[in-house]
């Protein structure tokens, strides 16, 4: 079935929409040393990046964050209302907005991210209860969530969701914990291979083998592990494959989950297989780090013949 022929949900986003700010270098990078370079600061954050390959897809958005009453809250609103989300995030207006840095080389990897998300922490559950957001969740066809969210609004949301689709995204090794809770209420999460270790306490040089084994014993049922441009790993119960992403000339990795979360989010609300889900995800990812403009016109038909391209994933021998 081709994806641009699928019908997209209505998704109730909630986590980061913050401004991001990218300091790229334009030679190699040398730790501990003047790069030189260049900086750009744009609206961003895990949910805000997910929510705009949603809206690239067709669907439509309700959103909801905090923000405070800086001007860079104002961009935030702005940037809400530009993609034609319905915006039902909160406002303190005697509060700054989160933003987040990162420092990335020449070829667009992260070396370095600082983020100062503390406003988040500020959603707890009964701002979920109003009224505007419940119509706006009762609205949803599918939920998606990111770590940024703390522990007891994740709570909320995964019990508001009930029997509809609902993803996270782990965001950071530090954040990635509150989702302990809610993990078996979870349709599938979403995880770097730093994230993945945090969650089940092991080391980041843990297989992803083994941290597939270990994130079954925890109560997930679906996961992506994904590992820069390595090999993706795709888990559902006790499968586990590896997919090999497109290769491609990245212009900035800021986004590539959150896209990968996104478009997966898409077709488990369509029933369409896990792995099917993922690999499109994962071509919409690659689209994501390698297009300057983004969503790119023809999103999903990009995404049609980027999988067709793809090698088939494999399966890999345990080795414990």
């Amino acid at each position: 079935m081709n994806l641009s022929l699928t019908p997209c949900p209505n998704v109730f986003v909630a986590g980061a929409a913050h401004i991001d700010r990218r300091a790229r270098s334009d030679v190699p990078f040398v730790a501990g040393a003047s790069n030189p370079g260049h900086l750009v600061d744009l609206p961003g954050g895990a949910a805000f990046n997910a929510a705009v390959a949603l809206h690239g897809l067709g669907c439509k958005v309700a959103f909801h964050g905090a923000r405070g009453g800086d001007a860079d809250g104002q961009r935030v609103a702005r940037a809400l209302s530009e993609e034609g989300f319905d915006d039902v995030s909160v406002t303190w207006l005697d509060r700054r907005t989160p933003n987040y840095t990162a420092v990335l080389d020449d070829r667009g990897e992260l070396v370095a991210g600082i983020a100062d998300m503390a406003l988040y922490d500020r959603l707890v559950p009964r701002i979920f209860t109003r009224v505007h957001v419940r119509k706006a969740l009762a609205r949803s066809d599918a939920v998606l969530v990111d770590a940024n969210l703390p522990p007891a609004a994740l709570a909320a949301l995964a019990a508001a969701a009930g029997q509809r689709p609902i993803v996270a995204i782990g965001v950071s090794p530090a954040k990635v914990t509150r989702l302990t809770a809610i993990l078996p209420a979870l349709t599938a999460v979403f995880l770097s291979r730093a994230e993945a270790a945090s969650l089940v306490e092991a080391t980041p040089m843990t297989s992803p083998l083994l941290l597939a084994e270990l994130l079954a014993e925890i109560g997930v049922s679906r996961a992506v592990i994904t590992d820069g441009p390595r090999d993706v790993a795709i888990i559902e119960g006790d499968t586990v494959l590896f997919q090999q992403p497109p290769v491609v000339v990245a212009r900035d990795v800021t986004g590539a989950g959150d896209t990968l979360a996104a478009v997966a989010l898409v077709g488990l609300w369509a029933r369409r297989p896990w792995l099917d889900c993922v690999r499109r995800g994962v071509a919409a990812s690659s689209l994501r780090v390698a297009t300057e403009t983004f969503p790119p016109p023809g999103m999903a038909r990009l995404i049609d013949e980027c999988v067709a391209g793809m090698p088939a994933p494999r399966s890999q021998e345990r080795i414990f």
